[in-house]
């Protein structure tokens, strides 16, 4: 007998009544249609373990998720992603673009908060440029409130970040991969205000002609 997914929003009252908090079932109200756009996969379907929800998952300290839930999208849905910019790479001269760490909600705030809201240590990632790409109806991920970030794993004894349940977090397995996950051209990225990472610094997207700002263009 085939098992019915559960919505979303079933799942998220019970993980908030664990957490005894009920602001993210606000949030996801007040992102509709993003809550009717999503359902749980069971464990039976062989989708999920393709997802990593283990991988998704981490012990307290170590950052990641506290608890993974499995879901397919409905629908299309945008996802955010903040990262170093194009100027940054590795020894193999990729950028930290396309990673497996990503949003639903749009990134808003100052980019200190958002960096506390996701537990994202300094020495990971400046989080200075912004990305939205957009993941296709039956794509499917790991969602999951975010699990703490210890001075060790930061290697700063002055940072760290306490767990998070008010804040889902986006596990895409392989992003860099996946072909159900659609970008645009990273002209269309733009780095952010520290202000306001909702707004572009100095008008400065790639898409910026401002003098100005040539500086921080490719």
């Amino acid at each position: 007998m085939r098992t019915r997914p559960a919505p979303l929003a079933a799942v998220v009252v019970a993980l908030l009544a664990l957490a005894c908090c009920a602001h993210g079932l606000q949030q996801l109200h007040r992102r509709d249609p993003l809550a009717s756009s999503v359902e749980i996969v069971p464990d039976s379907d062989r989708a999920y373990a393709a997802a990593d929800p283990t991988g998704a998952t981490g012990k307290p300290g170590e950052g990641k998720v506290t608890r993974p839930y499995v879901v397919r999208l409905t629908k299309d849905a945008k996802v955010y992603r903040l990262w170093a910019g194009p100027e940054v790479s590795d020894a193999q001269g990729r950028t930290s673009r396309i990673g497996q760490w990503w949003t639903f909600e749009a990134p808003s705030g100052t980019l200190a908060s958002f960096r506390r809201r996701y537990e994202v240590c300094e020495k990971w990632d400046t989080l200075r440029w912004v990305a939205s790409c957009t993941l296709r109806r039956g794509s499917v991920v790991v969602i999951g409130p975010g699990q703490s970030v210890s001075a060790d794993t930061c290697g700063n004894p002055k940072e760290s970040y306490p767990k998070n349940d008010r804040d889902l977090q986006v596990y895409i397995k392989d992003a860099w991969s996946r072909g159900d996950l659609v970008c645009p051209d990273e002209k269309q990225d733009y780095l952010n205000d520290p202000r306001d990472i909702a707004t572009p610094y100095c008008a400065g997207s790639m898409r910026s002609t401002d003098p100005s700002c040539i500086s921080v263009q490719r």
